[in-house]
């Protein structure tokens, strides 16, 4: 855990270099996922007997390869969490009654506490930056596109499907500002992605309706509503994030 916020400190490093994690860059690709399953589980996000979706959607939300999705949810289902059902209307399930673990990929997670809400911050305010300036240049072209990113993630079916269209409506609105510091907001908000765990829908509206209000700024150039929604959909990740579930 990181212990000093002094200058020069462990913090300061969290805050300047991209993976800004401590414990995480020790975990393999296939713990990673286990882990943000398994908090999924313990926090009743993905409560009991709820049917995960195909493992080729678990990859793409978790962005890792398949074969890593594969052999994380192998071992939860050997470890009693998941379970198979087959014949029609299987898949992979959560038990009805799944078990505590002492994970140590979860405990990595929880370690790295601080670490994330630093990202969180540094988000915040690189992504203000980037709407501010988004806000003042984005076509009519450039705002369709980005309503149909909020579109195709309000058809999902699941946060892991809805996470495909939601970082792509960011990266978008990155190129859009055409800063030159978006490269470095993109390898902090990617830093951040890999905090995320997977979460029930109906908890996904108000970021959606924030999206859609910052593509409304947009068209009208109103680059300082743009930054005013911006803080807020971010700073949201302080109480919505695993951490804050406890």
């Amino acid at each position: 855990m990181l212990e000093s916020a002094a200058p020069g400190g462990e913090d300061d490093l969290a805050l300047l270099d991209a993976p800004g994690a401590v414990a995480l860059t020790r975990l393999s690709a296939v713990d990673t996922v286990r882990a943000r399953i398994l908090l999924s589980v313990e926090h009743g996000l993905l409560a009991p007997e709820t049917r995960l979706p195909s493992t080729a959607t678990i990859a793409a939300g978790l962005e890792v390869s398949e074969m890593t999705a594969r052999r994380a949810l192998e071992e939860l289902v050997a470890d009693g969490v998941l379970v198979r059902k087959r014949g029609r209307g299987g898949g992979t399930f959560v038990t009805g009654s799944p078990p505590h673990r002492a994970d140590a990929a979860v405990a990595a997670y929880r370690t790295d506490d601080r670490a994330i809400r630093h990202l969180i911050d540094q988000r915040m305010l690189m992504e203000s930056a980037i709407m501010h300036a988004a806000a003042l240049c984005a076509t009519p072209e450039e705002c369709d596109e980005l309503d149909s990113y909020v579109a195709a993630s309000e058809a999902a079916e699941s946060w892991l499907e809805h996470h495909v269209p939601d970082s792509t409506f960011h990266r978008r609105c990155a190129a859009i500002s055409a800063l030159p510091e978006a490269p470095a907001y993109l390898a902090t908000y990617d830093s951040l992605l890999r905090y995320f765990v997977p979460y029930p829908q109906d908890r996904l509206e108000l970021g959606r309706s924030e999206h859609r209000g910052i593509v409304e700024a947009f068209r009208r150039r109103d680059a300082v509503g743009a930054v005013k929604i911006t803080r807020a959909h971010v700073g949201a990740l302080h109480r919505e994030m695993f951490m804050a579930l406890r």
